[in-house]
């Protein structure tokens, strides 16, 4: 029973509402519509196309997708209160389970408003703007001879 007490006041102390039903972590897909579209959360690759990854609540991400001739494309991951945190006041008032462990310690008190992303870059649907520079110059160079031959 001596064994029992401490251990079950380290156990309440140590753990908040949120973090015990929700965790800690949130598990996201990220996907592209386009298959070689490059995928990556805080700068750092994680898949081509689709992907699963684990986000924590304590941090903050940014989605972005890339293609070679494309304008790249960043969504923040938006994240809400998760009200489970407030059981929190039915174990030791709110002021250990939800501003230490919730809060500070785990990012538990909140929760990402998506977990899943569809994300495409900007790609210019023209195909003049899918050709090659030199292409297009040479084209431009065509053209003004054309003009050339036809006012003189």
């Amino acid at each position: 029973m001596k064994k029992a007490i401490p251990l079950l006041t380290a156990i309440t102390l140590l753990s908040g509402c949120a973090s015990i039903f929700h965790g800690t972590s949130q598990q996201v897909a990220i996907r592209s519509n386009q298959p070689d579209v490059d995928l990556y959360v805080n700068e750092d690759f994680i898949g081509r196309g689709n992907s699963i990854t684990t986000f924590k609540k304590k941090r903050e991400y940014v989605v972005t997708a890339r293609k070679e001739g494309c304008i790249p494309v960043s969504i923040p991951a938006s994240k809400s209160f998760d009200a489970t945190t407030l059981l929190g006041m039915f174990i030791d008032l709110g002021i250990i389970s939800i501003l230490v462990v919730d809060g500070a310690g785990t990012g538990a008190w909140r929760k990402f408003d998506q977990t899943s992303f569809v994300i495409d870059p900007q790609c210019d649907k023209t195909p003049a703007a899918s050709k090659p520079l030199q292409q297009l110059l040479r084209k431009k160079n065509l053209k003004d001879k054309i003009k050339e031959k036809i006012y003189r």
